[in-house]
């Protein structure tokens, strides 16, 4: 069961960067920070705060990795879900690149996704101000409202005890935040930028949540990738003897995680 929910509706900060946001230097993630979300005993990554890290990695041609992807709906809600929490993510890119269109895209995709998922009267007033706010290119307005969007479906699965959607849309998010990072970071790698990847606890622990969800929730070949990919990234987000992540490794990741999101997309 979720814990307490006072503990889920604040908009506490999780990020990449861990605790310490003050800071100018990106870092890993602390599971053991008192301010995570958490979710069945689980840290929720946060997609706002993924890309507040990865502002911090400097000025990047964000135009790149703006995808314009075909969106096929089917009775899996599972799939439903993760796909909702990717959508999110790729709102946050299109937030980067200041894309306007890309971020429209978003917002009706967003909320095709939430009617599909039961929820779509709790997210028309934000995926609304999504679009407008874009418009006007007011990009701190899209980023909160995306942020709104996703923590308003979270706690409405939460209300109707779909508690297995919810990690999924948390799964979504946090795996379409890490493509980003490995993708930018293949292309201009740092050591220090790499240790934004350095998370075996944080993949340890997702791996824990998706492998205890009922059977009925993971239905579909996808799933068997979703495994075989976090136990893949687990032993590749691990930093080596000089305390990074190597560029193969980096490489290695964007091409699993870039792997898992094409096949969530496609049916």
């Amino acid at each position: 069961m979720v814990m307490n929910r006072s503990v889920l509706l604040p908009l506490i900060v999780l990020g990449f960067h861990a605790a310490v946001v003050a800071q100018d230097a990106p870092g890993r993630i602390d599971l053991n920070d008192p301010n995570l979300v958490m979710v069945e005993s689980s840290a929720i990554p946060i997609p706002v705060e993924i890309f507040t890290s990865l502002d911090k990695l400097g000025t990047q041609d964000w135009s790149k990795h703006v995808v314009e992807r075909e969106i096929r709906l089917d009775a899996n809600r599972s799939r439903t879900a993760m796909l909702f929490g990717l959508v999110v993510s790729d709102g946050f890119i299109a937030v980067q690149a200041q894309d306007k269109e890309a971020v429209r895209r978003v917002g009706r995709e967003v909320l095709r996704l939430a009617s599909s998922l039961g929820v779509a009267g709790s997210v028309e007033q934000h995926a609304n101000a999504i679009v407008n706010a874009a418009g006007q290119g007011q990009w701190p307005v899209v980023r909160k409202e995306l942020d709104k969007t996703r923590q308003t479906v979270l706690n409405r699965m939460t209300e109707m005890r779909d508690d297995e959607l919810v990690a999924l849309v948390s799964l979504g998010g946090w795996l379409g935040g890490t493509q980003t990072l490995a993708a930018v970071l293949k292309q201009n790698y740092s050591v220090e930028g790499s240790d934004l990847l350095n998370q075996p606890d944080l993949v340890k622990q997702l791996k824990k949540d998706f492998n205890t969800l009922p059977a009925r929730a993971k239905r579909g070949k996808v799933f068997n990738q979703v495994t075989q990919t976090l136990d893949h990234l687990e032993s590749l987000m691990r930093a080596d003897a000089s305390g990074a992540i190597s560029e193969g490794k980096v490489i290695e990741i964007s091409l699993s995680t870039k792997n898992l999101v094409d096949s969530i997309y496609d049916i």
